[in-house]
């Protein structure tokens, strides 16, 4: 197990610019935060092949029937929380599938709950939900914090797979998980307030791997999220216009086929690319293991051969 000291650590250190950032003018402060938000951003293109491989395993488990759980604490919780509700809707994955374990709870989030991130009892009881074959992303700018650290290790013992996401390199969470994500955000501007850098740098990474995980499961096809339910106005015209865009039909086809297929769109685009029925549309879907691009083509080959 690593030895470390707070002091050592990367997000610790002093920002070259923020010498005398107090007597600055505001523009001026703002543009130094602006930079280090930029750096800080940039700083996620060297983990690409780590966050690859996250994706991958995000993907496996879902398409294995398991669970996605994230698990931080202070604002790398909210990374992960945030993350982590986007992905139903975005997706069309249940929300049963989606775990959110953050110290302190998800209760009265308006107050700070430094003290949580030491619970080591609370984070053994909070891995409770944790079960062989789920995915476990696990995150702290430090990459030390005892609550994530305890869910890993115990997530690894039960035979999950761990996604270590940390802003320091050679720490507890990158050592110990299946696949470490590393990302080397620049000191903050002010030192230590990971909400800034370090914050914006999970949450680009945390969206890109997710993202992956549906083009993997076949959930976006030329950019269009396909599995979007549509259960509000928003979603429905929305729904409508990709219908529309993947098959080329009108509005009112469209409209119609949604009405069938309940609001879910890759059913709807199937029907109107030629499945007789929704059932028919269903079993496309199984069996192209519910990529729309490959059940499309396997019923214009259908088509084709029997016209």
């Amino acid at each position: 197990m690593s030895v470390f000291k707070i002091s050592d650590l990367r997000t610790e250190q002093v920002h070259p610019n923020a010498v005398g950032l107090d007597e600055l003018e505001g523009a001026q402060i703002l543009n130094i935060l602006l930079d280090g938000q930029v750096a800080a951003a940039s700083s996620v293109r060297s983990a690409i092949p780590a966050l690859e491989k996250g994706a991958a395993a995000m993907a496996k488990a879902i398409r294995g029937g398991h669970n996605l759980v994230y698990a931080a604490a202070g604002s790398s919780g909210l990374m992960g929380l945030a993350d982590g509700l986007e992905i139903p809707p975005t997706f069309g994955i249940p929300t049963s599938r989606i775990k959110i374990l953050r110290a302190g709870g998800l209760e009265d989030m308006a107050r700070p709950k430094g003290e949580a991130e030491d619970d080591e009892l609370a984070a053994t009881r909070d891995a409770d939900v944790i079960a062989k074959g789920d995915c476990v992303i696990c995150l702290a700018a430090s990459g030390n914090t005892v609550y994530p650290v305890t869910i890993m290790n115990i997530a690894r013992e039960r035979g999950a797979t761990t996604i270590g996401i940390s802003n320091n390199e050679d720490t507890l969470l990158i050592e110990g998980a299946d696949v470490p994500v590393f990302l080397p955000t620049p000191p903050e501007v002010i030192a230590g307030s990971t909400r800034l850098g370090a914050g914006t740098a999970q949450k680009i990474a945390l969206n890109m791997m997710s993202t992956l995980m549906g083009v993997k499961l076949g959930h976006v096809m030329d950019g269009l999220m396909v599995n979007v339910v549509a259960n509000n106005i928003k979603l429905l015209e929305r729904a409508e216009n990709i219908v529309m865009k993947i098959t080329g039909c009108d509005r009112d086809i469209a409209r119609k086929n949604l009405e069938i297929s309940g609001g879910v769109v890759k059913p709807a685009i199937l029907i109107t690319s030629g499945a007789e029925n929704l059932q028919v549309a269903i079993k496309y879907l199984d069996k192209a293991d519910q990529n729309l691009r490959t059940a499309m083509a396997n019923i214009a080959l259908i088509n084709i051969t029997l016209g």
